[in-house]
């Protein structure tokens, strides 16, 4: 009898610790790193996302969203786009295959992701960064290996709840981060740019060192550019007035809103800027006066990762 209750009380202290222990994935959802790039003059942008179901990596999903540099036949100048589809979505059009016997991008990503789900981020250690993949199982894949340092810093995003999107434009790239704990509740909502410098003669492309965010006050855009003004369903630049908020000031506003009112995605640009639900300005969001669309497109990703 005595041994049949201390085999019980050793079972139940295991319960008990086991329950303490800290799970290594508090959310679920889908969590996203980028490594932001320069390839031959042209941005270029790296990125891995991992499901989280239940508390456990369910998938990776490795992308890679590419840049254009055209050169202007009679003035020589150069000018820069980035490319409407990613890697992954090109298929079969990104040409890889027409190497006899090689697999396309895409392929040769799906049996990255298959090899880092089952063997885990930290298995390609001996790998190194910008070399082949020379592992057992990752037969066929030819490309070098540019994903396992971005999907680990994926890893470390799931296990932290930090979310991120991103969203290329012109030649600037957009990003969005918010914090969510183990009961859901939402923090640390940030969205930020950073821009690029480029010399149209030479070709040059470089990401600037500081984002907007972190440029603040020196991003120079209040009391120097027309203020913009809302009337008739249009915006138009005032000829007195300058802008009274710089661009971090602004987007404050938006995320002041989204911690006040959450996100659901019914709020859309008004002719372009501020915000609006079923057509009629949102008071707090009339003092955005930037183009606003890329920054909503993020906050639609980022809720859709976090499933809120």
């Amino acid at each position: 009898m005595k041994k049949i209750l201390v085999l019980l009380l050793v079972v139940v202290a295991a319960f008990g610790l086991s329950a303490c222990q800290e799970k290594e994935f508090k959310v679920d959802g889908e969590f996203l790193a980028y490594s932001l790039e320069v390839s031959s003059n042209k941005p270029q942008v790296t990125f891995v996302t991992v499901t989280i179901e239940k508390g456990k990596i369910v998938g990776y999903n490795i992308d890679v969203r590419q840049g254009t540099r055209t050169q202007n036949a009679e003035t020589l100048a150069y000018r820069w786009a980035w490319n409407a589809q990613t890697k992954k979505e090109l298929g079969d059009a990104y040409g890889m295959a027409k190497v006899e016997g090689q697999l396309e991008w895409y392929e040769q990503a799906a049996l990255i992701e298959a090899y880092l789900l089952k063997n885990g981020v930290d298995s390609l250690d001996t790998t190194p960064i910008g070399e082949a993949f020379a592992v057992d199982g990752m037969a066929g894949v030819t490309i070098k290996n540019a994903y396992t340092e971005v999907a680990k810093a994926a890893v470390a995003n799931a296990k932290e709840g930090l979310f991120t999107s991103i969203y290329c434009s012109s030649t600037d790239f957009y990003f969005a981060t918010m914090k969510v704990d183990a009961k859901g509740k939402i923090s640390d909502l940030l969205i930020d740019v950073r821009q690029s410098t480029r010399t149209q003669a030479t070709g040059t492309f470089v990401w600037n060192a500081q984002t907007k965010q972190e440029l603040g006050a020196a991003y120079g855009m209040k009391n120097v550019g027309a203020k913009m003004v809302f009337a008739s369903g249009a915006w138009t630049a005032s000829a007195t007035e300058k802008t009274t908020l710089e661009w971090n000031e602004q987007i404050q506003l938006v995320l002041d809103y989204v911690n006040a009112n959450g996100w659901d995605g019914s709020v859309d640009p008004i002719a372009d800027r501020a915000g609006a639900k079923a057509g009629v300005m949102v008071d707090s969001l009339a003092g955005v006066t930037i183009r606003t669309a890329g920054y909503y497109n993020l906050l639609d990703k980022l809720f859709a990762y976090a499933d809120k």
